[in-house]
């Protein structure tokens, strides 16, 4: 199969959140991600996390009310999944 943008992996994955805080203290003290440090010309709230060759960018939401609630686990839904 032809590559023709040149991919060699995935950089990283982006994920709104209600609480950036929150899902910090889950990725961080749960799964083991280690906070990077985000180029400080972004004006909003969020946190970059990595490990195991993989990058997640949390990025606050800005209207965090609005945001589905959180349910049982469906694997019809976006979602990521580790091994």
């Amino acid at each position: 199969m032809e590559n023709p943008l040149q991919l060699k992996c995935l950089n990283h994955i982006s994920l709104v959140c209600r609480s950036v805080e929150k899902s910090v203290d889950f990725y961080q003290n749960i799964l083991g991600f280690f906070p990077v440090k985000r180029p400080g010309s972004f004006d909003f709230s969020g946190a970059w996390l990595f490990n195991y060759g993989i990058g997640i960018h949390l990025l606050q939401s800005d209207n965090p009310d609005s945001m589905p609630k959180i349910g049982g686990i469906n694997p019809k839904n976006n979602h990521i999944s580790f091994q």
